[in-house]
């Protein structure tokens, strides 16, 4: 019976300690990291799961660092995905389905701020 007890009590304190399933920093705590934001790593990423189901061709690519690139150079790309358009221009708010997270927005400005360099 001992040994039960003892088992039993190992099983309690292993489920106790083992690591959580969202162990992600910026999840957990609600932190952001905006330092050395790059292009492949952290703006690309954000493209592809917001922006290029749309904008994938034509005028408007945001498939390349070249596509985006013209986008921050005409200054609209910031302008629209932080929801900075009003009245008869608010369609340029993007993406229509809805506003980014916060996380994603600083750190496309991050990137911008820092010269939006293909890195």
């Amino acid at each position: 019976m001992k040994i039960v007890f003892q088992i039993l009590f190992f099983l309690a304190v292993g489920s106790l300690t083992t690591g959580c399933y969202y162990d992600n920093e910026e999840y957990l705590y609600g932190t952001c990291d905006t330092t050395n934001v790059t292009f492949s790593r952290d703006i690309k990423p954000i493209m592809d799961a917001n922006c290029i189901n749309c904008h994938n061709s034509g005028t408007i690519n945001l498939t390349t660092y070249e596509g985006v690139k013209a986008k921050v150079s005409d200054s609209t790309l910031y302008k629209s995905i932080s929801y900075s358009y009003s009245g008869v221009n608010s369609s340029k708010n993007m993406p229509s389905s809805g506003k980014l997270d916060d996380c994603s927005i600083n750190k496309v400005k991050a990137w911008i701020d820092e010269g939006a360099i293909n890195n």
